[in-house]
């Protein structure tokens, strides 16, 4: 439990004030903040009275009662102070040099060919102007395909060093999910026997792309 634990004669007490007052009060009676009073009442089903609820304490606007900010709201008819003041071109202060002209973009608006760091510690490069995510791709995926060809299904992109901001070629290389789904449990592993689990994907992978190339 969080906080200091509510006794028993604190709900009794709770129970008999909450209803009726504004829980503001109840929390100063109580000495608890108030939001540990909204908290326990709804621990113990406690419900604002109808009576309350009626009254101009309870802050809504109730038939009857003057409405909850009445008095701070501008009345029927009420004319701007402002009103007729702004015109085209109107500017007050450092606004003429401070705001944008048509056809100015804004200064961190991303260009085609821009990258960004992404939440996930991978570098985008903007490739189109769509909106959200559409407009990005992992540009160590955009290398590899530009050198090698689309990924084939099934495959991922990974760094041999696991560095997401190393993109070089050299340290990019395409695994199959089985492979990668190896790779990322078997660095718990001794280190030699890492190296050679690793190795011999490598040489497996290599004679793939040898047979590959003969039947092709």
């Amino acid at each position: 439990m969080n906080g200091r634990p509510w006794l028993p004669a604190e709900d009794r007490s709770l129970a008999a004030i909450y209803p009726h007052i504004q829980t503001v009060e109840v929390a100063r009676i109580l000495g608890r903040h108030v939001s540990a009073v909204y908290g326990r009442a709804a621990i113990l089903n406690l419900h604002k009275s109808a009576a309350f609820n009626a009254s101009p304490l309870s802050g809504r606007n109730v038939k009857g009662n003057a409405p909850h900010g009445m008095a701070s709201r501008f009345g029927a008819g009420h004319v701007p102070a402002n009103k007729g003041l702004r015109r085209p071109g109107w500017h007050r202060g450092r606004m003429q040099q401070t705001q944008f002209r048509k056809g100015q973009q804004p200064f961190n608006k991303c260009e085609i060919g821009d990258l960004r760091l992404n939440s996930e510690g991978y570098v985008d490069m903007k490739i189109s102007n769509a909106k959200g995510a559409k407009a990005w791709r992992t540009f160590h995926r955009i290398l590899w395909e530009d050198a090698h060809g689309p990924v084939p299904k099934g495959h991922v992109i990974v760094f041999k060093d696991r560095d997401r901001l190393n993109i070089d070629l050299n340290n990019l290389e395409c695994l199959t999910l089985a492979e990668n789904a190896r790779r990322n449990t078997i660095h718990r592993l001794p280190k030699p026997l890492v190296r050679a689990i690793m190795t011999l994907g490598q040489l497996k992978r290599r004679i793939r792309e040898q047979d590959n190339r003969r039947t092709a």
